[in-house]
Order: C-alpha cells, then structure tokens, then sequence
C-alpha cells in the first residue's frame, strides 16, 4: 500500500519513480552514477557513445532488484544535431527529467576538429551540454523541481589559467588542445551558475578532483606518461558518484539558482563565474558556435 504521506511503496527511496538522465553515462562518473540512481529506483536514461559499453551497464542494471530501470540511448556529442536529436528522443519518451547530471567530456591536448567545425573538447565537453539544456528546456522536460548537476573543474579558488573570456568569438573558437579543455571547465562552471534562473531548475556546479576515469585515455602514451605524477592518490567513479548521491539528497537544493560542491563539500563559487557580463557573453557565443555547427540557429521544430 502506498503511504499517503510519501506518497512511496514502503521501503521505497526519495528517488524511487523519478526519471534521471545522464550523459557520458557509459563511462567513469557518469557511469556508476547512472547505476547509484538505477539501485535507488529511478528510471535512468544513460547517453554516451559506446554500445560495448551501454550492453555492459544494461546487462549490470538487467542483474538487479527493485523498481529501477536503465535505457540507453547511444550518440557521438561532437556532433551537436545528435545532441537536438538526442533530446528530440527522449521527449517523446517521458515528460519531464527529475535528475539531470552532465557527466560528458573529454581530454585533448592536441588540435582535432568536428565535422561541424568545432574545437573537439570544447564541442564534447561544454557545448553539448549547453545544446542539450536548451533543447530540453524549449521541449519542456524540466520543471522547478529538476536538480541538474554539471561536472566540471569546480573550485572556490579558479587557477589563472582557467580565467578566459567569452566576449571575443573568435578567440572562444580558436582555443586548441589544453586551452580549449580548461576553456571548457571555466565554461561549464558559468553555465552552472546561469542555468538555475535560465532554465528554472535547481543546478549544482560538481568538482570531482582527481578520480580514475579514463579520461586521459585518447591522449597520446607520452602524455600521458608526463601527467602521471599528478595523477596519482585518485578518488574511484564509484566514490564520486557515491558522493553524488549524498548530494542529491540534501535538502539545500533550490529552484532557479545555483551552487556548487567538490569533494570536501559546498563551497562558494569564485566572484569570476559568478559574474553576470561573463554568465552572458558566454550564452551568446555558445548560441553563435551552435548556430555554427548545425548551420541554423537553435530551438528548429522537429
């Protein structure tokens, strides 16, 4: 019998019946996330690019009790019209995201373009995810109870070389290998912060730290070789998105803003991305490198 007061199955999670998406969901992070949510109940929609890899985590989700569910929808994000066709599925799917977390990215050091034209890591690891937001929100899948959480490099104190500017487009479009990824994390923390007000949900800027996600992977071996000493003492997917969860249930989440959290907790976000010029010069150069890519502004009906 259900409790009339929970309006819950007894025995039942905060999460159970809520509908949750994920990208990158396939791997790391996203990954034992999507699974944390999928053993709490939640209908979990996972995004990523690797079908070996979707089967795995189905096959994991197929092995478990509960209410839960997981589906998978496989997408290259360099591409931002799979990005709009992506969304474009699951709005035919459900009505609403509860719980959307941004987990997508990856790492290059060297120049490697799209074949919409776009610097690889900053399509991949930022402008996907604008894409999607604003897609979504125009379809209506979020509401004020959506709690949205952006991974990114989220510190209280931004290192010098993360303070880039958004106003010069051109500059935004030149950025190349580790210029472009730290201009993707400065990038996801500004959208984090104007995500709450543009978008009506409740939004939290995630930093990870250091965590063996594999991420380093598509780099070259001597890269990767020379970022070792800094990656070691690693924190595992399963902790993050442990702590994830811990997040998701605390009650500080508020509509229309936003806040941000690392692995030592909340803290305040720096004055640099809490800047409301800053927040906007980047939603306009986001709109225009969109714009760009699928060669006609955002918001097309399907």
């Amino acid at each position: 019998m259900i409790n009339p007061e929970t309006n819950r199955e007894p025995g039942s999670t905060p999460l159970a019946g809520t509908t949750a998406v994920v990208t990158g969901g396939t791997n790391g992070i996203g990954a034992a996330t999507a699974l944390n949510l999928r053993r709490q109940g939640a209908r979990v929609i996972i995004v990523g690019r690797s079908q070996a890899k979707a089967d795995e985590l189905l096959a994991q989700s197929g092995a478990m009790s509960g209410t839960g569910s997981l589906e998978a929808i496989v997408a290259d994000f360099s591409s931002m019209a799979a990005v709009e066709s992506v969304v474009a599925q699951i709005a035919k799917e459900i009505t609403t995201i509860d719980i959307l977390v941004h987990a997508v990215g990856i790492f290059l050091t060297v120049e490697e373009h799209t074949s919409e034209g776009l610097e690889k890591d900053f399509a991949v690891s930022y402008l996907s995810r604008f894409v999607f937001l604003e897609e979504a929100s125009r379809l209506g899948l979020f509401n004020p109870s959506t709690r949205f959480i952006n991974l990114a490099a989220s510190t209280s104190k931004l290192p010098k070389r993360a303070k880039m500017e958004f106003d010069d487009l051109s500059a935004v479009a030149s950025r190349i290998g580790f210029a472009a990824h730290s201009q993707a994390q400065t990038a996801n923390d500004l959208l984090t912060a104007q995500s709450g007000a543009r978008y009506g949900l409740s939004a939290l800027g995630y930093g990870p730290g250091n965590v063996d996600t594999g991420i380093l992977r598509e780099l070259p071996l001597r890269t990767r070789i020379l970022f070792f000493p800094f990656t070691r003492n690693k924190r595992t997917p399963q902790q993050a998105a442990d702590q994830l969860m811990a997040l998701l249930a605390e009650p500080e989440w508020s509509a229309h803003q936003a806040a941000w959290a690392n692995k030592k907790g909340r803290f305040t976000a720096s004055a640099f991305i809490t800047d409301f010029k800053r927040q906007a010069d980047l939603i306009t150069a986001s709109k225009e490198l969109a714009h760009r890519a699928l060669g006609r502004p955002l918001g097309r009906d399907f």
